[in-house]
């Protein structure tokens, strides 16, 4: 079997613990320890420690230092710096091929995740190894990065992205398409939130985060209207948080911030944040979701689940409207600038066309399941590469399951 690197942004369990992230590293895990069994899995990211026991695999330090900083370090801290370098250069060797897999940390936007990815992908090109980026976002670059990217990823075997129109035009190299791989986490109830459904018994999932220009007045306008949608359809509300960062304002210090606005015995906070999958399953027990965050949108398709999204910017608003896009479905998507005058009817419409959110998701979970596994089966040696095609055609064929 061959002995694949992982490269993913995540922590494992943890108070750093990131679900989007961690849900599609989770999908990679389970399905490459399948095919070529977890013991030939070793997977780098910044904070390793807790990877083996969330995740039965090896795991190493891999450090997301920007270009600039790594090249002040040869005169610094030049142990760290060779030391680096000769890390990357011996698991690269250790490896037959190396995977990218979850996420949009191929950009700018995260340029020292960038810049220490490329550094470890020219070194695995130099080897010849095979390289797979699975479920990206890809761009958007700088120049600089732009032109560093067109040198690297034209050697890839495959790389797959989660959207349909940007991605390609963000690279030289063909791309194939694919739904987002959080769309096939398997949904797994642990004791925790198995509780939390029975407690709550008819609920809806909720899902909050503080981004971009946000001021707290425009926390506030989108958690009340959350809970007059919510109130109004008779259900209870079950927050889940995605990123809840230490010292930072994450996702339980919001939820726990907007409580109040809740009548007694009505809102339920998911907190400590458990397994992507277990908050998938949870996410399958509820009437119908409302939230901010993109991968909660996913969890909710994927699986049925009638959801409406609330976006904050342009950037927000492409991601969200792309969920629902992606499945075919029509956008149920609003800002947090109308969200007081708009959610109440979009929800109304969402659980009106309940039946389209579930046919969208049988359809996912069969003719769509194939595409997104292809990438993998090529990593373990079942599946050929496909002929390039254009990413315009790739698209094309997969936005028609």
């Amino acid at each position: 079997m061959p002995k694949i690197l992982m490269l993913s942004d995540i922590t494992g369990l943890g108070p750093d613990y990131h679900v989007g992230d961690e849900a599609m590293a989770e999908v990679a895990i389970e399905r490459l320890g399948k095919l070529v069994g977890k013991e030939n899995l070793i997977l780098g990211c910044a904070s390793p420690d807790k990877v083996p026991e969330t995740y039965g695999i090896k795991a190493f330090a891999f450090y997301h230092t920007p270009e600039a900083e790594f090249r002040k370090m040869l005169w610094k801290k030049p142990l760290s710096y060779f030391k680096a370098i000769a890390t990357n250069i011996y698991q690269v060797i250790k490896c037959d091929k190396v995977i990218v897999c979850g996420g949009g940390n191929m950009t700018s936007v995260w340029p020292g995740v960038l810049e220490a990815r490329l550094r470890l992908l020219r070194i695995a090109n130099f080897f010849k190894k095979d390289v797979v980026l699975v479920s990206q976002t890809i761009g958007p670059y700088n120049e600089t990065h732009r032109r560093a990217i067109d040198k690297v990823l034209p050697s890839a075997k495959w790389i797959g992205v989660r959207d349909i129109n940007f991605s390609h035009t963000q690279v030289t190299a063909p791309v194939h398409f694919a739904l987002d791989d959080a769309c096939f986490l398997e949904k797994k109830h642990s004791d925790y939130t198995q509780k939390i459904s029975d407690s709550s018994k008819i609920f809806a999932c909720v899902s909050m985060r503080k981004f971009g220009d946000m001021e707290d007045k425009d926390v506030l306008a989108v958690a009340t209207a959350m809970r007059n949608t919510v109130s109004a359809n008779d259900v209870n509300t079950v927050f889940i948080p995605h990123h809840a960062p230490r010292g930072a304002e994450g996702d339980i210090k919001l939820a726990n911030n907007i409580q109040h606005l809740w009548p007694e015995g009505t809102f339920h906070l998911v907190d400590p944040i458990p397994l992507a999958s277990t908050l998938k399953a949870l996410t399958a027990d509820s009437q119908f979701v409302v939230s901010m965050r993109y991968h909660q949108l996913i969890f909710a398709l994927s699986i049925g689940v009638p959801a409406v999204g609330i976006y904050v910017d342009q950037y927000t608003q492409a991601k969200l409207t792309g969920s629902f896009e992606a499945l075919g479905l029509k956008p149920l998507v609003t800002s947090i600038h109308e969200v007081e005058t708009r959610l109440s009817a979009l929800v109304e419409e969402a659980l009106a066309t309940r039946a389209d959110f579930e046919a969208a998701a049988r359809k996912v979970q069969l003719e769509a399941r194939a595409i997104s596994e292809r990438p993998y089966n090529i990593l373990a040696g079942l599946a050929p590469q496909s002929p390039t095609t254009d990413s315009t055609a790739d698209a094309t064929e997969a936005s028609r399951t």
